[in-house]
């Protein structure tokens, strides 16, 4: 099993750091815990959309290209903004970022807000195999988004794409995809490290994706990337152990430390106080006590300034309110 394990990750390996078109597609020769890759075909019976308005949060109405009836009859709110939710691993619609972000936009005001589920690709312990999946996502996503541009119910203006783990480096794939132009806005909420470290741009999430790309980094030791890789990157307690997530509860929840930049953003939305950073060169800078807390500031999560450049760290609270402003 161990052999078989390291045959298909140095496959996936040599697949997204080559030149190559995009992934998906392609098969292993043997299946692994029968994990799957899923047809290049989109739409797609394994990735579904969701679309909730504030009145319908409880009921959301299902999207599919394939039926523009299903778009025709869906009531989405006039002259308010899309907000796009993507989940990670062993996610769905109702895992995170979902449950975090939803109701706290919902709190603030009207909006639309279309989660993507894609979970029959994403379930454990076929993380290689889920990797593999993303480009589909990807495209299959970009597929509505377009759809919607075309039938004139958004624009790319009004657009914000926010993933969290698998889901900010699927959010990072669109860009592949999206015909109108270019994305305005992705927010990654602890992009996943494992297997992207040396993916070539068109794999992953970078600055070059969206017009503006904000990071919050939460477990750039384990799970999430270290680097910063958009236009302005928050470290959130230097990205490292978080308060509140003690031995005891990471060991229970696993990712406890990964999630909370989902909380962070969420909370955000309607914080009074907000989660300010302070600016450092980068993140080594900041870990050998070379940086200390300055004017130079920057507001993170769901109201950043779209002029923010570089890398910021900011402290917590280890519950909520987890802000503690300036």
């Amino acid at each position: 099993m161990k052999k078989l394990l390291l045959l298909a990750v140095l496959k996936l390996v040599k697949i997204i750091s080559s030149h190559e078109p995009p992934i998906t597609g392609r098969i292993f020769p043997f299946n692994l815990l029968n994990c799957r890759i899923t047809s290049e075909v989109c739409p797609n019976k394994d990735i579904t959309f969701y679309l909730y308005t504030r009145t319908t949060q409880m009921e959301p109405h299902e999207l599919n290209v394939a039926n523009p009836e299903t778009i025709k009859e869906a009531k989405f709110v006039t002259n308010r903004p899309l907000i796009v939710l993507i989940h990670g691993f062993t996610g769905h619609k109702n895992e995170t970022p979902n449950t975090e972000v939803r109701p706290a936009y919902f709190r603030r005001g009207e909006y639309n807000i279309i989660s993507v589920d894609y979970q029959p690709l994403a379930v454990s312990p076929c993380y290689v195999h889920a990797v593999l999946n993303l480009p589909t996502v990807a495209n299959c996503t970009a597929q509505l988004i377009n759809y919607l541009i075309q039938e004139s119910l958004f624009t790319l203006d009004n657009i914000h794409i926010i993933g969290a783990s698998l889901g900010a480096q699927t959010a990072g794939m669109m860009g592949n995809f999206i015909k109108s132009g270019k994305l305005k806005r992705i927010t990654g909420l602890d992009p996943a490290k494992p297997l992207f470290v040396f993916a070539k741009n068109s794999h992953r999430l970078g600055k070059n994706d969206a017009e503006f790309v904000d990071i919050i980094h939460t477990e750039v030791m384990l799970r999430g990337v270290l680097f910063a890789i958009g236009h302005v990157d928050f470290y959130a307690n230097g990205g490292l152990q978080q308060p509140g997530c003690d031995k005891q509860k990471q060991k229970m929840t696993g990712n406890c430390n990964h999630v909370m930049a989902s909380k962070f953003y969420a909370e955000s939305i309607n914080s009074e106080i907000g989660f300010y950073g302070y600016k450092c060169s980068y993140w080594l800078q900041w870990f050998i006590g070379l940086c200390q807390p300055s004017n130079q500031t920057e507001l993170a999560g769901a109201f950043a300034s779209k002029e923010a450049r570089g890398s910021y760290f900011f402290k917590t609270n280890s519950k909520p309110p987890y802000a503690q402003g300036k």
